[in-house]
């Protein structure tokens, strides 16, 4: 079974038409699970809705319910770059969440040791990577006429980043982290399950909003078009698989 999942009910449509011998089933009062055959291949989607903690436990559900032995992540983000288009892809070659702040901490037992942004203490994790195997069936796949796609890093946080913010954050965020391509508000909390459960992981995003412009009306009005730019991706990896 392949785990798909979207924060949006509008980045599942594309599923919705393309999965066959579909069966919805309930998880507490907001939690919808669909199962069905994507090219072939037993799949369950779902739409978690906004944020990483609804994400991460959809992602827990899919790992430990539906038993799923991969997960894509499919959906939207805002672009971090000036060369980017709204539409084109970005896989998360991997993923940061960049409000997990514990550079003020340090413990007794190792108090030279200094965390950085995005660190979890502990674990020391910081950058979730995606599958090497995922990644690369990605990057081969056949996407739209005049979309481009790349792989980079994408940042994860609870704050939909306007354009002033975008660049606000700048020195104090984007830098600390090496520039990430895009930001969404899901992505760390299921690449972190993902990790934790020794699951294959990818995302696919497809761009919403630019570095320029007014990003609210630029995401209310292609997010459905970016959206459907990433599917032709998942339906190749699935089919791959």
């Amino acid at each position: 079974m392949i785990g798909i999942m979207a924060a949006m009910p509008v980045e599942v449509e594309k599923l919705k038409a393309h999965v066959t011998d579909q069966e919805e089933r309930m998880h507490g009062s907001c939690f919808k699970f669909t199962t069905g055959k994507l090219a072939g291949k037993s799949v369950v989607f779902a739409a978690a809705n906004v944020g990483m903690v609804f994400a991460g436990s959809v992602a827990t559900t899919m790992i430990e319910v539906y038993k799923v032995q991969s997960l894509l992540f499919t959906g939207v983000a805002g672009g971090l770059k000036p060369e980017q288009s709204v539409g084109d892809l970005v896989l998360g070659a991997d993923v940061v969440n960049y409000e997990f702040d514990c550079r003020a901490f340090s413990f007794p037992f190792e108090p030279d040791y200094k965390y950085q942004l995005g660190e979890l203490p502990f674990l020391k994790w910081r950058f979730f990577e995606a599958d090497p195997r995922m990644l690369a069936l990605a990057l081969e796949a056949p996407r739209p006429d005049g979309v481009k796609l790349t792989s980079g890093r994408i940042a994860s946080g609870s704050i939909f980043v306007t354009t002033d913010k975008k660049k606000a954050m700048l020195a104090s965020v984007w830098e600390p982290l090496g520039f990430p391509d895009a930001v969404e508000m899901e992505n760390a909390g299921v690449a972190q399950i993902c990790k934790a459960y020794d699951i294959p992981y990818l995302s696919v995003r497809a761009i919403s909003d630019l570095i320029e412009g007014d990003a609210n009306e630029d995401f209310n009005t292609f997010c459905a078009k970016a959206a459907d730019n990433v599917f032709p991706i998942i339906e190749h990896v699935v089919k791959c698989l």
